[in-house]
């Protein structure tokens, strides 16, 4: 059950993840990967600490619902923008997420206006953010084969969100869920 109160605990807790953006960003930007490793750490912990607040006290709000997948689609896109600019990932790489991730938000909006609707991130949709947040963590560090690697395991999973937050857009626009 959604509840209307915006300022929960988790909401804060999510937006303070764009709070930690421009000091990861700052700290890459200095070469300073160990400093930038910890400050994504600490974002990608409070993620999963939001959601799980969240539910335990009943604070899911629909406010909630869009404001941590858009939290963490703007941090992966500055975060991946920041590690192409100094070199530490591929430019392919960045083009895909970000690509995909503009994507389903634009997909989110268009849900919303029409239909009132937020959905929830599924289990593929956690999955593929966990990968993420390793593969982005392995880059910073300079740990560019394990980036690469977890990459490649990424991709085919990234692809099966992406195809299920279609399936579902072109199910909710059609009034069949």
């Amino acid at each position: 059950m959604a509840i209307d109160k915006k300022w929960t605990i988790s909401n804060i807790i999510t937006i303070s993840r764009l709070i930690l953006l421009p000091f990861i960003v700052y700290f890459l930007l200095q070469k300073m990967s160990i400093i930038a490793f910890i400050f994504m750490l600490v974002s990608l912990l409070s993620d999963a600490i939001d959601g799980y607040i969240a539910r335990k006290f009943h604070q899911e709000s629909n406010l909630g619902k869009f404001l941590d997948p858009l939290c963490d689609k703007i941090s992966l896109a500055v975060v991946l923008v920041t590690l192409l600019l100094i070199n530490a990932v591929p430019s392919w790489m960045v083009i895909l997420i970000v690509a995909r991730d503009f994507l389903i938000l634009l997909g989110s909006y268009i849900i919303l206006r029409q239909r009132s609707v937020v959905f929830k991130s599924n289990l593929w949709g956690k999955i593929t953010g966990f990968l993420f947040g390793g593969t982005i963590l392995a880059f910073t560090i300079n740990f560019r084969s394990a980036g690469m690697l977890l990459l490649y395991i990424t991709i085919p999973i990234m692809m099966i969100t992406f195809v299920t937050y279609v399936q579902r857009y072109i199910l909710k626009m059609k009034g069949e869920i």
